[in-house]
């Protein structure tokens, strides 16, 4: 029998009663999980193996499948769903981290990560291009995907009015160092921008999500830090659609 604590992220009905679950776990990255009567509202797992459910799961691992004899909840997200923005970036989160967070790998900052932003989305005290923000560019580094913001790739300027990301080298450039045209994968940042992005970077998890910025430059983050993790995880997602066809996220 294996214990473990995890937040499910995904579901997936199988025949009239069962379904299978995809669980993020600190100790082994996303697993999914095979759950008897799992749909059934009467059944003892009901509440511990919903949506965004964050619970003590026992499991047993037979023949490279893991199967759940039970579970016991300790945090419930059911907020989220009550509002259709914060469900959509819900659902989009769910869909990279299943997709990028790996197998049978240790996921304590990841899911730590997740379950904060989880939080503010139930809380619904944070705009929710910041959460999305925070989320893309924080997993990202967790994943070993960390931009090199620190300063001017080039003089060393840490900061100026204006800056350049090169979305695709990683790398940040000052006006007076970049000439080149801003074509997408260069993109122009105010100072506050690059501000917010290192912010989210370094800043310790207790004070990752205590920032702020002008709606426009809010945009601006967003937009960067959605192309970063579209262009360096090499594909799109379908979640993400959604949520722009909300009328969110279209910031050209």
């Amino acid at each position: 029998m294996i214990t473990l604590r995890g937040l499910v992220i995904r579901e997936y009905p199988v025949g009239e009663n069962d379904k299978f679950i995809h669980i993020l776990t600190k100790e082994r990255g996303v697993i999914e999980v095979s759950v008897r009567a799992g749909r059934k509202m009467i059944s003892k797992n009901a509440g511990g193996c919903q949506l965004f459910a964050y619970s003590h799961f026992s499991l047993r691992y037979t023949k490279g499948k893991y199967y759940l004899d039970s579970c016991e909840v300790i945090r419930l997200f059911y907020k989220i769903c009550e509002d259709l923005d914060r469900l959509a970036i819900a659902d989009y989160i769910a869909e990279v981290v299943t997709y990028a967070a790996g197998h049978n790998e240790q996921k304590d900052d990841v899911i730590r990560l997740i379950l904060n932003t989880f939080h503010y989305l139930a809380k619904g005290n944070r705009d929710c291009r910041l959460l999305k923000s925070v989320f893309e560019m924080r997993f990202m580094t967790e994943i070993g995907m960390m931009p090199d913001i620190v300063c001017c790739h080039r003089c060393m300027t840490y900061t100026s009015d204006d800056m350049c990301f090169d979305v695709l080298s990683t790398k940040l450039y000052c006006t007076s160092c970049y000439k080149g045209k801003y074509d997408g994968t260069q993109v122009r940042m105010k100072g506050s921008v690059v501000h917010a992005m290192r912010h989210i970077v370094f800043a310790d998890f207790d004070r990752l999500f205590n920032f702020r910025l002008s709606d426009k430059n809010m945009d601006n983050l967003s937009r960067i830090t959605e192309k970063y993790l579209l262009t360096h995880l090499g594909r799109e997602f379908k979640t993400l659609d959604f949520y722009k066809s909300l009328g969110k996220g279209n910031y050209e």
